[in-house]
């Protein structure tokens, strides 16, 4: 196995856009900066931008001007186009239809918008409470993520508090409507310095969540993910990142040969479970009877337990770079989590692969977010080390 994180030679010329993805947009009098982006391929990406006020648009970035002008000919109003970007703010969306009439109902409040792709819609109820959440995908995905979202409840039963689908009548054009996991993420409550005792509670009832997950019975999913599969997870954030010249090609290169050197070398069929697959602090929610809670469980596949568990341990280190948590939480909430999950009955050296390979995909995926782009640098340092 191998991880393509460059085009062949002969093809890079070819492969590098003319035009870059910016880290400010201009539109009129007001500038918006980017947030974070979403690489489809090389020379197409969704973002997300913030305006100096805190106001957050969703767009599409294209390095051909004539997608941009196909683009912003199909989104209705009011996306406009700003230099290389379609911006299409309050939901404007060619291939979400349905989302115009979500955000139309009383209480609705987006929250997050990839265009194209998904939207999540907050409807809160007259109280102010969150009544529901609407998740908007295209209309030929939107019967798959309802029945895994369906299966996964059916899983874990009442141990662990997931999402359950409350209507199934709009499923057809592309609107899921979940029911709200109570509490709040185990982000969210490190940012709140707690005290270690208290972050290794948590984190110990996290893990224990997580092991129920993936202890739930493996026939019923048949979805699967290896090794060979993370390694093109990992091409996929890594070669556009490349190629806009945010990370060093030869020490990505040397990364993804130590990663996927490694990932070969141990794969199999061992300590294999009902996988999370995008398993991080902000999927687990801790209510006030100390349940843990887990949402977004749209990648749901069998696999190795240890991919879940070195995902969660190598976030909670870049939590630590990032400054939410200090050194003795995030300790602490290590420590918890393996102790939770059942970490000592896992290979060390599957963990120790697939932790590496994460800190590589992550090191793809930040580097598109301006603001931590010398975490994405330190990231990739350690991968390739």
């Amino acid at each position: 196995m191998s991880v393509p994180t460059t085009a062949p030679r002969s093809r890079r010329a070819a492969d590098r856009p003319s035009r870059r993805l910016p880290d400010a947009v201009h539109d009129g009098a007001r500038t918006y900066r980017l947030v974070r982006a979403w690489p489809r391929g090389t020379e197409h990406a969704l973002v997300e931008l913030a305006a100096e006020d805190g106001a957050t648009v969703a767009g599409q970035w294209f390095a051909d001007p004539a997608a941009l002008a196909s683009g912003a000919a199909a989104t209705p109003a009011p996306a406009r186009v700003a230099g290389d970007v379609l911006l299409q703010p309050g939901g404007a969306d060619a291939r979400l239809r349905a989302l115009g009439g979500v955000l139309a109902e009383d209480g609705a409040r987006l929250v997050a918008h990839r265009p194209g792709r998904r939207a999540v819609v907050r409807l809160d109820a007259p109280d102010g409470t969150v009544r529901e959440f609407a998740k908007v995908v295209r209309g030929s995905r939107a019967s798959d993520l309802a029945r895994r979202g369906s299966l996964v409840a059916e899983l874990v039963g009442g141990a662990v508090p997931v999402p359950r689908l409350l209507d199934t009548g709009e499923v057809g054009r592309g609107v899921l409507r979940w029911s709200v996991v109570p509490g709040r993420t185990l982000h969210d409550l490190g940012a709140g310095r707690w005290e270690p005792e208290a972050a290794r509670t948590a984190w110990e009832a996290a893990g224990r969540a997580v092991r129920h997950l993936h202890d739930a019975p493996r026939g019923r999913v048949t979805a699967r993910h290896g090794a060979t599969d993370e390694l093109g997870a990992v091409a996929d954030w890594l070669h556009p990142a490349v190629v806009h010249g945010l990370l060093d090609a030869r020490l990505v290169a040397r990364a993804g040969e130590r990663v996927a050197a490694e990932l070969d070398a141990g794969a199999g069929d061992s300590a294999l479970g009902v996988l999370h697959r995008d398993l991080h602090d902000k999927q687990l929610l801790l209510d006030d009877a100390g349940t843990v809670g887990m949402i977004d469980v749209d990648t749901l596949a069998v696999g190795e337990r240890a991919l879940d568990v070195a995902n969660l341990l190598v976030h909670l280190e870049l939590r630590e770079a990032q400054g939410v948590l200090t050194p003795g939480l995030a300790a602490a909430a290590r420590d918890g989590f393996l102790s939770g999950v059942g970490a000592g009955e896992l290979p060390h050296s599957r963990v120790a692969a697939y932790a590496r390979a994460t800190r590589l995909r992550l090191a793809g995926v930040y580097a598109f977010r301006p603001r931590w782009r010398s975490v994405a640098q330190e990231l990739l340092a350690q991968a390739a080390g």
